[in-house]
């Protein structure tokens, strides 16, 4: 079985930092550098893991992650709308195959290869 913990990594404002794994209280780690504070991270969740499992109990983290996206206007009103996670992950395609698609479809799609029965 696989689980995953969304882990929340922030830069303080000292300079050190933060990571806490949302949804599972207790489970944080601090460091003087981001590297440091994941590998904290880690043994901190393996020490949890292990806690539990000779409790005879499963990890039940209590989160749902989110993001909230802010569009700024020169003209309106900022707005704040719900996106996916996959938004933090960047574009899919490229601007340049993205080009490329739509003049694809504008000319019909792909030329296919005709087959001779």
């Amino acid at each position: 079985m696989t689980q995953y913990f969304p882990i929340i990594i922030e830069r303080e404002s000292n300079g050190t930092f933060s990571a806490w794994a949302a949804g599972l209280p207790g489970v944080y780690a601090a460091a003087n550098t981001a590297a440091a504070a994941k590998r904290g991270m880690r043994g901190a969740l393996a020490a949890h893991l292990d806690a539990l499992r000779t409790l005879g109990r499963e990890p039940q983290p209590q989160a749902d992650v989110t993001v909230l996206r802010r569009d700024v206007y020169a003209t309106r009103r900022d707005t704040l709308r719900y996106v996916s996670v996959g938004a933090l992950l960047g574009r899919g395609t490229s601007r340049a195959k993205a080009v490329a698609s739509r003049r694809n479809g504008r000319k019909g799609g792909r030329p296919r290869m005709r087959t001779v029965s």
